[in-house]
């Protein structure tokens, strides 16, 4: 008996040790995989230790901290429901997990922010205090309901969606001073920017503060991986010559499967290796972030995980670097070419029942006769069950993530010209790469301005945020001319991010009239609908009004507009980067396939169009807000 309980105890510890391999993390290396993890993107999420006992991460971002600073509210979809008498998360499994991660060499962060939240700091000072509370609650302070107990993060991440900066760059500030002072180990500073520059959240935290990773997003935007705008080397100029911390590591990220974003999906591995190629040339360059843990194991390229693929990069590359002056292997290599990807739904593995299988990789890069042989381990379950995708959310918890990392930016250019002969034509180009010229009219027309006739995309160049303007002229009649820009009017937006410049065609001679047709220029793209047309008028007095002084009121009254439209439903067809809301409060987001995608909004929000300034915003806001905007 007791031989037999012997046996069975070396087995499993043998299998254990199979299934487990330990991760080296250096904050210099240019083979770091980082991975989100906590909002159970693919709806069968593992344990946090299962994850880092894959051995293929070295960074995990707990996501998220998303209520701050008055309280202090956490999600992690279903890994944790206890909560404290203040409802605060009391997250044993998560702490023993935190533990294990650290044991294994991962590297463990907090994520601040997402998506959805409400979040955000009314000035520095607030910010600065708030650094004592996450010292206290999730470092080495004294605080009393920790959620994760005795064990301490490594550090913390900014995910900042809502378009706020204020108040970073202080908060890391003085979490820097805490760390100096009273912590006894290293800790680390993450960002997860959108890949338009600058970004809105965490633009000024780059630039002002001492911040060791950038996760950029190079998904869902118009800078994609694998589009013609990528923009890796404007993120590599910045990290060069205008970050706060010159020694900043700037990561790839990437959706860890088609599910995990709305668009920058790569099944095709050989375009990550080309980019990781010319990526680990540089010394800013740090690794692959994935979007998230479960979508990336689900996920299954070439027999293996993508989480494991996207490692097997980084190492080749990391190691080819490194071992320049070594001898040559005589290691054969394959180059990628193609790949072919599946997505598990899901996958329940028995520890008790799995197998391992090793197998001899061997890779050298293309510019170096210098190749690593590298031994890896992939284990198989024989166990599988299918769970359907759905969202998943602690009953004990008030919010509902939806899916974070899903913004859409649109960054389309548009170019204005005029000819003598009275032309005026505006070329946009979207993120969908669709062209739409307008070509008004060249003859004197009486316009009767009686239905909504511009409605304009702004993108802001920090990405975080795409607004939607629907510009209503008011009725009236007027005989235009077209022939050049009499007025250029310059706005810019309260965030101080951007300066639209409007060019304000004026008629050659009008009756009286309350603004006219505006064709933007600098990073906005207008479609104008055709207004109707009558009988042309002449008049010898000009009477001229500048639109300005009714952009707020307009912007509301788009809202109101848009928000009875969105009762009737969503519309059949719809174009790529297209948001609107259905009518049951979701927001929805049309991606390339031109289907509708739908997200379902947190709880105590619903999705509506409402007005910031002169600005109309489209997505999920409080739902007592709404009748303003009806």
């Amino acid at each position: 008996m007791i031989s037999n309980i012997l046996c069975s105890a070396l087995l499993a510890a043998t299998i254990f040790s199979q299934n487990t391999k330990a991760s080296t993390f250096d904050a210099s290396a240019s083979n770091n995989l980082a991975l989100y993890w906590g909002q159970n993107s693919a709806g069968d999420q593992e344990s946090l230790a299962t994850y880092c006992e894959k051995g293929d991460a070295n960074i995990i971002i707990l996501s998220f901290l998303y209520e701050y600073p008055s309280t202090v509210g956490l999600n992690f979809a279903d890994a944790c429901s206890s909560t404290f008498a203040d409802g605060v998360l009391d997250c044993t499994t998560i702490a023993a997990d935190i533990l294990t991660c650290q044991d294994l060499g991962v590297k463990i962060l907090l994520s601040l922010g997402g998506s959805s939240g409400s979040y955000g700091f009314t000035g520095d000072d607030e910010a600065t205090a708030f650094a004592t509370t996450l010292w206290d609650y999730f470092g080495e302070g004294s605080g009393t309901d920790r959620p994760f107990g005795d064990s301490i993060v490594d550090g913390f991440d900014f995910d900042i969606e809502n378009n706020s900066d204020t108040g970073y760059t202080a908060l890391v500030t003085e979490l820097r001073s805490i760390f100096a002072s009273n912590g006894t180990k290293d800790y680390y500073i993450s960002a997860a920017p959108q890949c338009p520059y600058p970004d809105a959240g965490v633009g000024d935290l780059l630039l002002n503060a001492d911040v060791d990773f950038a996760f950029v997003q190079f998904y869902n935007n118009y800078c994609n991986l694998g589009t013609t705008n990528f923009n890796w080397d404007t993120w590599k100029d910045f990290a060069e010559n205008d970050s706060y911390n010159k020694d900043i590591k700037i990561f790839l990220g990437l959706p860890g499967s088609s599910g995990a974003a709305s668009s920058g999906y790569q099944s095709n591995l050989s375009v990550v290796e080309d980019a990781v190629a010319t990526m680990s040339e540089s010394s800013s360059f740090g690794g692959i972030m994935l979007w998230d843990a479960s979508q990336a194991y689900d996920n299954t390229v070439d027999d293996e995980s993508y989480a494991a693929d996207m490692k097997s990069i980084v190492d080749n590359y990391e190691s080819t670097t490194t071992s320049s002056s070594s001898a040559t292997s005589t290691a054969s290599t394959t180059s990628k070419t193609s790949s072919s990807s599946s997505t598990k739904q899901s996958t329940t593995t028995s520890s008790s029942t799995s197998t391992s299988s090793t197998k001899q990789s061997t890779t050298t890069s293309s510019s170096s006769s210098t190749s690593s042989t590298k031994q890896s381990t992939t284990t198989s379950s024989s166990s599988t069950s299918t769970i359907s995708k759905s969202s998943t959310t602690s009953s004990e918890s008030t919010y509902t993530p939806t899916e974070s990392k899903t913004t859409t930016t649109l960054a389309p250019s548009t170019t204005t010209t005029s000819s003598a002969a009275a032309s005026t034509t505006s070329t946009v180009e979207s993120s969908s790469r669709s062209t739409t010229t307008l070509a008004p009219s060249t003859t004197t027309t009486s316009i009767n301005w009686n239905e909504p006739l511009t409605t304009e995309t702004i993108t802001l160049p920090n990405g975080v945020v795409t607004t939607s303007h629907v510009w209503w002229l008011p009725e009236t009649t007027t005989i235009n001319t077209w022939e050049q820009p009499l007025t250029t009017e310059t706005i810019t937006l309260s965030n101080g991010a951007v300066t639209t410049t409007h060019i304000w065609w004026l008629p050659e001679s009008t009756t009286t009239t309350a603004s006219s047709i505006a064709t933007s220029t600098a990073s906005s793209a207008s479609t104008t609908v055709a207004p109707t047309t009558a009988t042309s008028q002449t008049s010898s007095s000009t009477s001229t009004q500048t639109a300005s002084s009714t952009v707020t009121d307009a912007a509301l009254a788009s809202a109101i507009a848009l928000n009875k439209e969105y009762e009737s439903g969503l519309s059949s067809t719809c174009t790529n980067g297209d948001m609107a809301c259905d009518a049951e409060g979701n927001f929805a987001l049309c991606g390339a396939d031109g289907k509708w995608s739908i997200f379902e909004c947190s709880t105590g929000t619903t999705c509506f169009a409402y007005t910031q300034s002169d600005e109309v915003f489209i997505g999920c806001n409080w739902s007592y807000e709404k009748s303003t905007f009806e």
